[in-house]
């Protein structure tokens, strides 16, 4: 619990109560349990969400806006950063040494500027579609995809090594086995099917899963190629991007059952 306590304060901004004793080790082997964190922050965007439909917020696009805020506020933007990093880092084209330098520094270059700018416009856009063309409330879908996000942030770290001697991330690759990704797997399957089986969506949005981890599997290998391993950066990199690429999933198993 006390390592569930310390995966809350450092990987969201959510008020504890109490300050948890700081354990490395704990820390790290309680990575698996990474989406729980996901369900907690889907839940609550999911009551903000029914907050904003019971007082004034009466435009999807609005709607869809908010919620995006507020998901980002949650987690205090920190892995936004990391995506903001990775990007800066791997899009210079230097060497390995030179783009790890890079993505440590905090200052925000081009290329993070751009994938920021393309983040927001895409997620918003695929979320305001699902809304209105497919009907399925975007609180519905945040309720969903931080948790299968955060499912691959587990996989990258069972599945490359830490690219720095040193660094907060290295006790999360350390301490994260296959064992890990089973049990993280099981948990973002059983909420997934739970939340599929209180709205009434189809099951097949499951099929998510497996492609998800899949493509997570291929960025840790993508980025070992880079730069010799994955870093904290780029497991935040991963989380964001696969909440893109879930939302696309999602919304074409959506499109698939409606055809069909």
């Amino acid at each position: 619990m006390n390592g569930l306590a310390l995966l809350f304060r450092f990987m969201t901004r959510l008020p504890m109560g109490f300050e948890p004793q700081f354990d490395s080790d704990k820390l790290g082997r309680s990575m698996k349990f990474f989406p729980i964190v996901g369900m907690v922050i889907g839940i609550i965007n999911f009551l903000f969400f029914l907050l904003f439909v019971k007082t004034v917020v009466y435009s999807p696009l609005v709607m869809v806006v908010l919620l995006v805020i507020v998901e980002s506020i949650l987690t205090g933007g920190l892995h936004l950063d990391g995506l903001a990093d990775t990007f800066d880092g791997i899009f210079s084209y230097r060497s390995k040494q030179k783009m790890l330098e890079i993505m440590k520094d905090s200052r925000l270059g081009t290329n993070g500027g751009l994938v920021l700018t393309l983040y927001f416009i895409v997620k918003i856009a695929f979320l305001y579609d699902i809304e209105t063309f497919v009907n399925i409330p975007s609180g519905i879908i945040l309720l969903i995809v931080p948790v299968m996000a955060r499912l691959n942030s587990v996989v990258n770290c069972a599945s490359a090594p830490y690219a720095r001697p040193t660094g907060m991330g290295k006790t999360f690759v350390d301490n994260t086995d296959g064992a890990g990704v089973v049990v993280a797997t099981v948990l973002t399957a059983v909420f997934t099917w739970g939340v599929c089986y209180v709205f009434a969506l189809p099951y097949e949005i499951l099929i998510v899963i497996p492609i998800l981890m899949i493509l997570g599997y291929g960025f840790a290998k993508l980025i070992t190629r880079k730069i010799g391993g994955i870093t904290g950066d780029t497991l935040g990199a991963v989380l964001e991007l696969s909440e893109i690429i879930a939302i696309f999933l999602i919304y074409s198993v959506f499109r698939y059952t409606l055809i069909q």
